[in-house]
């Protein structure tokens, strides 16, 4: 009977013993399934960056599978793994631009020091989102979009919400100086699309200089519709501290 104790007993600790080292190897088998997402977001990121590079280097075209792959440094099967056709590829290339571009909106207006002129502050923001790399690949996307309506469908939403963000960010930069101005939104819109303009005229012409000057005179039009500036003020040269 003792005997059998001790058999019983043995078995409850074996039991124990295995469903000890259960709990061990399944925590186990979470931290392998958690490092293999890690490792599978950050392939995906490396994938997506190296087609955002290509855009910008190569255009719309010029970024096939065998492009990204190259940039990427993978082995297509990795590739192909993570996004079978060219299709996938850019559409997941659409919104991994589409964040980088959201945190660098958020990361600019995040910026902004408390003692900045609001006015200036919100006009040269928005010309900043409008130059740089992860605006020529949107830009490339712009293009492309006109004639592929399934780039369009994927590509146009991400844009509305960009623009919706920017639209209210520089709203508001506005509104901390002209509060109750009915006139803040029109003035926004009318800021967003010049800057897009002067941003598309650049990239053609390449004459920054021109850009600086249209972009003072921006501001001074803005003054001089919300009523703080004399129309006459319009066509003032810069100041020198613009001119750098």
């Amino acid at each position: 009977m003792r005997g059998g104790g001790r058999v019983t007993g043995g078995h409850s600790a074996s039991r124990g013993d295995s469903t000890e080292r259960g709990g061990r190897a399944t925590g186990g088998l979470e931290r392998v399934r958690e490092t293999q997402a890690q490792r599978r977001s950050r392939m995906r990121t490396r994938l997506l960056d190296a087609a955002v590079d290509s855009l910008v280097e190569v255009g719309y075209a010029g970024t096939t599978t065998l492009e990204v792959q190259k940039r990427a440094g993978v082995p297509r099967g990795t590739l192909q793994h993570h996004f079978p056709t060219r299709a996938d590829l850019l559409a997941g290339a659409v919104e991994h631009l589409a964040e980088r571009r959201f945190a660098q909106l958020t990361r600019e207006f995040e910026a902004i020091p408390a003692e900045a002129d609001r006015l200036e502050t919100a006009v040269e923001l928005t010309m900043r989102m409008f130059t740089g790399p992860t605006f020529w690949a949107a830009l490339e996307m712009w293009v492309a979009a006109r004639t592929d309506p399934e780039l369009l469908a994927a590509f146009l939403p991400l844009e509305h919400r960009l623009f919706d963000l920017m639209h209210n960010s520089i709203r508001d930069i506005f509104r901390q100086e002209f509060p109750d101005d009915p006139r803040v939104p029109t003035i926004t819109e009318f800021t967003i699309e010049i800057m897009t303009g002067l941003a598309l005229r650049v990239l053609l012409t390449g004459d920054l200089d021109r850009n600086r000057i249209l972009q003072h005179r921006w501001r001074n039009a803005v003054r001089i519709l919300l009523g703080t500036a004399d129309p006459a003020t319009l066509t003032e040269p810069r100041p020198v501290r613009d001119a750098d």
